[in-house]
């Protein structure tokens, strides 16, 4: 390090030797009033140019591929095999009855110091190769303690834990002082899986969780001081692994035993978020907090025939209370909060109510969320209040006609409520809306098609087939004659040619698909007023002005 600064300084004195004596070299042209002078200057000056280049590029150029393929990888894979040669010498050995189990011990905590010993030796002229003997150092010694306890028994179960202390202690020492993440990360993998490995026949459930979740605690807390990103995610996504694999394989099943393990660790996560005041540390975290969401409902529908309405009470007033107390600058995290809150308490809706009066509490929430989302300006608020609002409408879909107006009125009511509210948001000027007037006429138009069908399918109930298709044409028709009076009143040119569009409509489903099944005097009370709409829209439309 200071042999490259001392080099950068020589570089930097020779510059600005040259620039000194350039600056001589004009003053002397100057005064003899040379013939050429800005010639000179420029043979001078680009001499100058091209040679300080090659003197900065060129040593660059050639350490990094020096720093790619030797310094960085090849101690990992000289080291890989080591300790593969070790693991499969010490089975000859084992086989052969020439190593007994004490001496396999006392070689592995012998070769994890010696490893230790050297990686700081060599942390100050080639730290990739201590990182790499640091970190090996740290999990062989987690292998070695946790063989001389399960495999062997030398050593009881509190000597064996005062001992891991110990060594992830000197783990996280040895990351704080070196600044690795690597080790970090090597530290959580030997000591997250080598328990199970060795313990998972034990089948000491307790042990176990609170082994993990301890271990847990440390890593998560340090990685989150440290802001290391890749070492967090690990330590998070193995308490996963190691939970699962010791359930299945260890335990046998999934029990409320296996929940409570998932349930602290998830509870932790939030506590991180609440404690972080960091929005981009915060939004690191929100997959794990939605994996983790997703995985508890997943252990209660596995372990519960029907879930208790108690968890979805919990869920939905920790969410919603956190997304509430965080402050504004925390944005996404407040927004992921809020729609999983919202989620919880669908999934209460859904389980509380019965089967139809669900689909008008969802379109309530569904304005709730919409309105949360338009103050806070949150894209996933607004996703989550859409998809809400379209799961309503299942009940319009899926209901009889019988419920028209217990359970279609009201649902039909609130979807034009949101179609209001998303209205009044999209107006605003500083809104994060920015949608088309057009598009939002469109929509609500559709509602309104969608209105009039149910209606006049809750009117001809039990009907023939005849009067009741009939019964739509004229539904249509007079649906037309109301938006081309209201386009017509509010000089609106879409509303106006949706109504034409709709009198088409009524017109081409009566020749084609009514007209055989009529008879005269049905046929003139539906085409003298069509007629007389026709004349009327054709005297508004090609009046002269």
């Amino acid at each position: 390090m200071e042999k490259e600064e001392f080099e950068r300084l020589e570089r930097k004195i020779s510059y600005l030797e040259k620039e000194l004596y350039l600056v001589k070299r004009q003053l002397i042209q100057a005064k003899s009033e040379s013939d050429s002078p800005v010639i000179q200057k420029a043979e001078v000056y680009t001499e100058i140019e091209k040679q300080e280049p090659a003197e900065t590029t060129e040593p660059f150029i050639e350490k990094e591929p020096y720093d790619f393929s030797v310094e960085r990888w090849l101690p990992k894979v000289f080291l890989f095999v080591l300790l593969i040669g070790s693991i499969w010498g010490f089975m000859a050995a084992s086989q052969n009855g020439w190593v007994t189990p004490g001496l396999r011990v006392l070689t592995g905590a012998l070769i994890s110091i010696v490893m230790y010993a050297l990686g700081e030796r060599y942390s100050r002229d080639q730290r990739k190769l201590s990182l790499t003997l640091l970190s090996g150092s740290i999990v062989l010694a987690i292998i070695t303690l946790f063989s001389a306890n399960i495999l062997y028994g030398y050593i009881g179960g509190l000597t064996t834990n005062l001992l891991l202390i110990i060594i992830i202690s000197v783990g996280l020492w040895a990351s704080h002082k070196h600044s690795s993440q690597l080790i970090l990360c090597l530290i959580g993998s030997g000591a997250y899986l080598f328990p199970f490995i060795f313990a998972g026949d034990e089948r000491n459930e307790w042990l176990f969780y609170g082994y993990e979740l301890v271990l847990f605690f440390v890593l998560m807390t340090f990685s989150t001081l440290k802001r290391y990103r890749i070492a967090w995610n690990i330590h998070y996504y193995l308490l996963y692994f190691s939970l699962f694999f010791f359930a299945a394989f260890g335990v046998g099943e999934i029990t409320l035993t296996v929940l409570i393990p998932f349930a602290v660790q998830h509870a932790y996560i939030l506590l991180l978020i609440v404690l972080n005041r960091d929005e981009r540390v915060n939004a690191e975290m929100i997959p794990a907090l939605v994996t983790g969401c997703f995985i508890l409902l997943g252990l209660l529908n596995d372990i519960y025939v029907s879930i208790p309405l108690m968890y979805y009470v919990v869920f939905a007033s920790v969410y919603i209370g956190v997304s509430c107390i965080e402050p504004k600058e925390k944005k996404r995290t407040k927004d992921v909060l809020l729609v999983l809150g919202f989620l919880h308490v669908l999934l209460l809706l859904l389980e509380l109510f019965e089967y139809d009066w669900r689909f008008v509490l969802v379109a309530i929430q569904a304005n709730a969320l919409l309105w949360l989302a338009g103050r806070r300006e949150s894209y996933t608020g607004l996703a989550g209040s859409m998809l809400l609002i379209i799961f309503s409408f299942l009940g319009v879909a899926v209901g009889s006609s019988d419920d028209f107006f217990t359970i279609e009125v009201p649902i039909f009511i609130l979807a034009f409520g949101y179609v209001y509210v998303f209205s009044h948001y999209n107006r605003q000027a500083s809104s994060f809306l920015n949608v088309s007037t057009t598009f939002m006429k469109v929509v609500l138009t559709g509602l309104v098609l969608s209105f009039v069908f149910r209606f006049t399918d809750y009117i001809v109930i039990g009907w023939e087939y005849t009067p009741r298709t009939t019964a739509f044409t004229v539904a249509i028709a007079a649906l037309s004659i109301g938006y081309l009076i209201y386009g017509e009143s509010r000089k609106d040119v879409f509303y106006r040619w949706v109504g034409i569009s709709f009198l088409a409509l009524a017109l081409v489903k009566f020749f084609l698909a009514d007209l055989v099944f009529l008879d005269f005097t049905i046929r003139a009370m539906i085409l003298i007023p069509i007629g007389v709409i026709g004349l009327i829209l054709s005297r508004i439309l090609y009046k002269k002005k």
